[in-house]
């Protein structure tokens, strides 16, 4: 790993000098000061906050599909693998749990995605992704704890033609795209766009014989974009998407060779997910203020079967069908001018209703345990920032806001084993959660494209229910253990805060030819929800594990070197650890006797979390006059992720491992032809790994190769 690093660092020193000795002005790259889309910040020019920015080409550059991608393209930024759509589990500079309520918020054209269910889709016809890392909390709200992830997609009014491409590669992969955007008068215009995915997945289930994680996804974007006059303006977005995938292909771990053996399971493993989402966009801007209001209607039915003993053995099977509907509206009114005070109110509102209906199969005792799980949350914030820029001396500002947010979780069960008749559990449970979440930011900007900054900010992860606590509670009464349980105080699990501090700068200089910037954080979390097992549990259940701390920093560096070439390089170190957190261990003796041993994980890394992220980027491209081709485009990335302990023991862990994708793309008039390899050296790691009733895993991606053609007219 200290290679790594080493190598980051005389990366950065070399991008300095070359930029500085260029004498040849061409610019691939706009380095530019970042400007971030966000509708609710006060200076979204030079915003105090780590931030990274996307376009259009830079994401097709870099080969980000979805937004596992940015793993590691983004500083301290990691999203695994765990096996399906339904399993999207961010962790942001340490912060993040794989079963609790998401730590980042992601938003799409403006619109709140409420589960993390719902977090994987593929990515096209997009114009930018921001990533915003810390604590986003005063303007975003709950479960924005580790950052905030926009994306905004391409407008009619901006670009007119029509997109399409269609790839194809080594295992079983055929990925189509089509998109038309059309300016139908100077004041409206409309597109829509497709797309088809397929492959036949990476991993065999040798008990069948068949792909274990094969994938068929599909969806569809209609936009309308509407200047109705020169104040007010509307857009009207209708997105669907469909996924249907094997799912969940874990095989046996290993501990002596850390290696994962090919998944040999019984009970079918999928995931099936149909997802729409609506919404209403409504600006009105005068020369002072701007007025917007964003309506949405999310809905997802999801359809997941797993095989909970994970063998061939004929054990355990769960399925889980979901219905949700989430409708928000938020309304935010902020300042539009130059003046030295500048200000941003907003109001929000939610309702969010989710039906589960959870049956397990133990098939070893012969037994269909029902699950049906009613939870309707409800929730409303009013936020406000303020900026005064130039006080005292001029560039120093300071921004200030406020968010109250409330929320009420309301749960209704019904669950219960028939042959047992104490077994047998029906009721409500509900919990209000109030927060108030401040944020105060200091910076100097001594030009407009020089600034350091200082961020103080509270982080909220909402609590909730564990409803597969449950399945713990039959089987206590099954075996008539605690007859009269307290329901309530089982289930519960409590909200997760966090005291975020931050240091900061962003440069660009040698006549903008490179862009640096650097944070250093400091993050105290209380409450941190964490996975665990239970012994007679259907799964995963959350718990509150005490106080972590997590420090670290990040660099970026763009770098435009002339001639045609650009490098890139991003690198993000998280040291998260307990500070207090104690557990109890169940084991048996000889004769079944229950042993409870107390454990303390204070020092040790919180799970899951990776320590270091590294990304190293070069691209060549050279425009041709007269010749075969009009444009050559070359680029290689190298993403290191690691080290990535599993258990809170820190016993089991995968070490710092490397990938390197490539692309190579001719361009000719209207046509494009692009061939790309991801984990072009074909490394093996592990993306996941976990115990229950054994030890198993995941292993990562090997190899891929295709090629993709691409008409734009």
């Amino acid at each position: 790993m200290k290679k790594q690093i080493l190598l980051s660092v005389l990366l950065s020193f070399s991008l300095i000098s070359m930029a500085q000795n260029q004498k040849d002005s061409t610019r691939v790259v706009n380095l530019n000061e970042v400007i971030i889309n966000s509708l609710k910040e006060t200076s979204p020019q030079q915003t105090p906050v780590s931030s990274t920015i996307l376009n259009s080409k830079l994401i097709n550059t870099a080969q980000v599909t979805n937004v596992r991608d940015l793993s590691g393209l983004v500083p301290n930024f990691y999203i695994p693998d765990y096996g399906s759509a339904m399993s999207t589990t961010s962790y942001i500079r340490g912060i993040g749990s794989r079963n609790s309520g998401q730590s980042m918020g992601l938003y799409v054209d403006n619109v709140p995605y409420f589960e993390k269910s719902t977090f994987d889709f593929d990515f096209y016809d997009i114009r930018q992704i921001e990533v915003l890392r810390g604590s986003q909390g005063t303007l975003y709200g709950r479960n924005a704890e580790g950052g905030i992830v926009n994306i905004y997609t391409l407008s009619p009014l901006n670009y007119q033609g029509t997109k399409l491409a269609l790839t194809g590669g080594n295992y079983g992969l055929v990925n189509a795209k089509i998109a038309h955007y059309a300016k139908l008068s100077d004041n409206f215009g409309a597109s829509v766009s497709g797309y088809y995915n397929h492959d036949n997945g990476f991993f065999k289930n040798t008990f069948t014989g068949k792909d274990a994680d094969d994938l068929t996804s599909a969806g569809g974007h209609l936009k309308l974009d509407w200047n109705i006059c020169p104040n007010l303006k509307a857009q009207y977005n209708f997105n669907i998407d469909y996924v249907k995938q094997g799912a969940f292909p874990y095989g046996v771990y290993d501990l002596t060779s850390n290696k994962v053996a090919q998944p040999n399971f019984n009970d079918t493993s999928s995931y099936t997910r149909t997802m729409v989402t609506n919404s209403l966009f409504l600006q009105y801007k005068t020369k002072d203020i701007v007025l917007s209001s964003t309506t949405s209607h999310q809905y997802y039915s999801d359809d997941m079967k797993m095989d909970l003993d994970y063998t061939a053995a004929n054990n355990m099977a769960l399925e889980q069908i979901q219905k949700q509907n989430a409708f928000n509206e938020e309304i935010n009114l902020k300042s539009n001018n130059n003046n030295d005070y500048q200000w941003s109110f907003g109001a929000t509102g939610f309702i969010q209703t989710i039906d589960m209906n959870s049956p397990l199969a133990m098939k070893n005792y012969h037994l269909t345990i029902p699950g049906l799980f009613n939870t309707d949350n409800k929730g409303a914030a009013l936020f406000h920032q303020s900026t005064l820029n130039n006080i005292l001396v001029k560039g120093l500002s300071v921004t200030a806001g406020l968010r109250l947010d409330y929320e009420i979780v309301n749960l209704d069960y019904n669950t219960s084993i028939d042959q047992v008749p104490t077994a047998k559990f029906q009721g409500h449970e509900s919990v209000p959660f109030t927060e108030l979440l401040p944020k105060v930011s200091l910076k100097y900007a001594w030009t407009d494209r020089q600034f350091v900054y200082a961020t103080a900010s509270r982080g909220y992860k909402t609590g909730g229910f564990n409803v597969q606590m449950f399945s713990d509670l039959l089987t206590n009464a099954m075996m008539c253990v605690n007859a009269n349980p307290d329901v309530r105080k089982t289930i519960l699990y409590k909200p997760e805060f966090s005291m975020n501090y931050e240091l900061g700068g962003q440069c660009l200089t040698f006549n903008d030819h490179l862009k640096t910037s650097i944070s250093l954080f400091y993050i105290n979390v209380d409450n941190m929800q964490l996975a665990k097992i239970f012994s007679s549990t259907s799964g995963r259940v959350i718990t509150n594990a005490g106080q972590v701390v997590s420090k670290g920093f990040e660099i970026s560096e763009d770098a435009n070197l002339g001639g045609g070439f650009s490098a890139g390089l991003n690198y993000g170190f998280a040291k998260a650890t307990f500070k207090n957190y104690t557990d109890t261990l169940k084991s048996y003796d000889n004769r079944g006797n229950g042993i409870y041993t107390p454990v303390d994980y204070k020092g040790k890394y919180v799970p899951y979390a990776p320590q270091n992220t590294l990304s190293l980027s070069g691209t060549y491209e050279h425009a041709f006059k007269h010749a075969l081709i009009d444009r050559l485009m070359a680029t290689v990335q190298y993403t290191g992720i690691g080290k990535i302990y599993w258990t809170e023991a820190n016993a089991i862990s995968q070490d710092f491992y490397s990938l390197v994708n490539a692309k190579v793309g001719v361009n000719k008039g209207a046509f494009g032809l692009e061939l790309w390899a991801k984990n072009l050296f074909n490394t093996e790691y592990n993306a996941f790994y976990f115990y229950s009733g054994g030890n198993f895993g995941q292993s990562g991606k090997p190899m891929q190769l295709g090629a993709t053609l691409k008409v734009e007219f």
